[in-house]
């Protein structure tokens, strides 16, 4: 079953995600005056506050590499659609969907999520920056929902497979996947980056899976 897809481009899946994190995610929330809270942002004094002392150039390192993480990312999600190839054409073609969505969308996503605070620094900080600034937000919220949406298609789809048993993997490994893992490193890294540490371990996991039940 695993002839169709190589396990070792799962690895790029996995170091994706974890740059995706490092480079991403947490040098977007660590701020000069703390971690910064996404949901602070749709407040004008709030996110002055937040991102005081700032520097732009984070910003922009953040978005760089989100979008670098993203192409780094795709062969391993292709690697799970190769996988349910030979047990399901339906299911592969839905996880090439959703890989295609989390990709290319997850990069335009990263890069205009990091661009609005980027203006909003450049611009002094300003309430007429921030109001820009959450416009800017909303007219491009599409590409969020699109990234989450194929994050979810992918992640189902794998789910249910393996836990119909419809490929060499055990019941159990079902559980290794983005949704549960993801649940737990929020609880850990509340809520920081979550999505990507799951991914990044259930990349991991499927690695060593495989390796192990690739002639079964």
């Amino acid at each position: 079953m695993t002839k169709n897809a190589n396990p070792k481009l799962l690895l790029f899946g996995a170091f994706g995600h974890l740059l995706c994190w490092l480079g991403g995610d947490l040098l977007l929330y660590f701020m000069p005056g703390g971690p910064l809270n996404v949901m602070g942002l749709f407040d004008y004094e709030t996110t002055a506050v937040m991102l005081e002392g700032a520097s732009a150039l984070q910003f922009t390192l953040s978005g760089v590499f989100g979008v670098i993480a993203m192409m780094v990312i795709m062969p391993g999600y292709f690697q799970i659609a190769n996988f349910l190839k030979p047990v399901s054409e339906k299911s592969a073609r839905i996880v090439q969907v959703g890989t295609a969505l989390t990709c290319v969308a997850g990069a335009v996503m990263h890069f205009t999520c990091t661009s609005m605070l980027w203006h909003f620094v450049k611009a002094g900080a300003t309430e007429a920056a921030h109001s820009i600034m959450l416009s800017y937000f909303f007219e491009t919220a599409a590409t969020s929902a699109m990234c989450n949406i194929g994050v979810f298609l992918v992640c189902v789809t794998l789910f249910i497979s393996v836990f119909k048993q419809k490929t060499c993997l055990p019941k159990w490994a079902c559980v290794v996947n983005t949704l549960p893992f993801t649940l737990v490193a929020a609880i850990i890294f509340a809520g920081m980056g979550a999505m990507n540490v799951g991914s990044c371990l259930m990349f991991f996991g499927l690695y060593f899976l495989m390796k192990k039940y690739a002639d079964t």
